[in-house]
């Protein structure tokens, strides 16, 4: 007759198999880590689960999505140019050249986001079917949020370019930044001089200009159009030094529509990773209509692995982030040392 090692040895069963069976029962708890999610430890008594929760701000500059094909094409009429009259004219069929500017926008951001649940080995992790279901959801739900926060910086990162913008000195398509220097200002003065660096460009693009666009065309916009985009640090020395504090930048009659930042400073890699890199704007003011956002592709999937007992959850954003620079934008480096 077969003793136990020689049924282990034909059956390969792990050597440690009746040991783990007999072990004597501890008179003390052993905390174990999950196998998987090695932050927790096996148990406990009451657990609460909280995750990253955050809405994109330039989510609504997004168009209509595109379902099919990959590219955008804009097309701007500029205006006509008059003539002088001429009395004596004989020729009524001389024909007149349209002029148009053409940008075309392709799908320039593919990213995939991915999430494995394995929810067996979940399950010794948490106290009871309603801690299971919390932490999936959580998880799933930061799939979700991780997408928010990359879109969020790759819009932030395509605005990081001097090419984009009109120049109020006449030089458009310029590869410089326009510059603001309240270095050797007080903390109310450099305010002051930001704020009126802000109005003026705001009602520099209320008038008609080919200065306040980077293709050089005639155009105007509508106040209730413009968004001001500006680093958080400089809208509350705005708000908070200049006037004693009295002044807001919301109070105004121009500025309906702030997003505040961080930094300007961002870049995408090639490997879709973000890094510090780039001018360090102090505020953009941007038409609206000059966002060329649109969603190719949101969606999600998954699939169960029966072999391995674990799920794995996809979820895509493929998209266009681009301006259409015959629209009125304008950037603006504040120099504050």
């Amino acid at each position: 007759m077969l003793n136990n090692s020689q049924i282990l040895d034909m059956l390969a069963l792990p050597k440690d198999l009746l040991d783990n069976i007999q072990a004597v029962e501890p008179s003390e708890y052993q905390a174990i880590k999950n196998q998987v999610l090695t932050e927790i430890v096996n148990k406990i008594v009451y657990q609460k689960i909280e995750g990253f929760g955050w809405k994109n701000p330039f989510k609504r500059f997004d168009g209509r999505p595109i379902n099919y094909g990959d590219t955008i094409e804009n097309i701007y009429v500029e205006t006509a140019e008059g003539y002088n009259f001429d009395k004596d004219a004989t020729d009524p069929f001389t024909k007149a050249t349209t002029k148009l500017k053409v940008l075309y926008a392709t799908i320039n951001y593919e990213r995939q986001y991915q999430a494995t649940i394995e929810d067996a080995l979940f399950r010794r992790a948490v106290l009871n079917e309603f801690g299971l279901n919390d932490i999936i959801s959580e998880i799933l739900r930061q799939l979700t949020n991780g997408k928010n926060v990359e879109e969020y910086m790759a819009t932030i990162a395509c605005l990081n370019n001097a090419e984009i913008y009109g120049n109020s000195t006449g030089v458009v398509g310029s590869k410089e930044f326009e510059e603001l220097d309240i270095s050797q200002m007080g903390a109310t003065e450099g305010a002051k001089a930001v704020t009126e660096k802000i109005i003026d460009m705001y009602t520099s693009f209320e008038q008609p200009s080919k200065h306040n666009n980077a293709l050089g065309v005639l155009n105007v916009s509508n106040k209730e159009n413009l968004t001001l985009i500006i680093k958080r640090n400089l809208y509350n020395s705005i708000n908070l030094d200049f006037l004693a504090g009295v002044f807001n930048l919301e109070k105004t009659e121009l500025v309906k529509k702030i997003i505040p930042i961080e930094s300007f400073q961002v870049s995408q890699e090639d490997d879709g990773t973000f890094s510090t890199n780039g001018e360090d704007i102090g505020f953009v003011i941007i038409d609206d209509r000059a966002w060329d956002n649109h969603v190719a592709l949101e969606d999600s999937g998954l699939i169960y692995n029966p072999k391995g007992k674990y799920t794995n959850h996809f979820m895509n954003l493929w998209k266009i982030i681009a301006i259409k620079n015959f629209h009125n934008a304008g950037a603006v480096v504040v120099k504050t040392e």
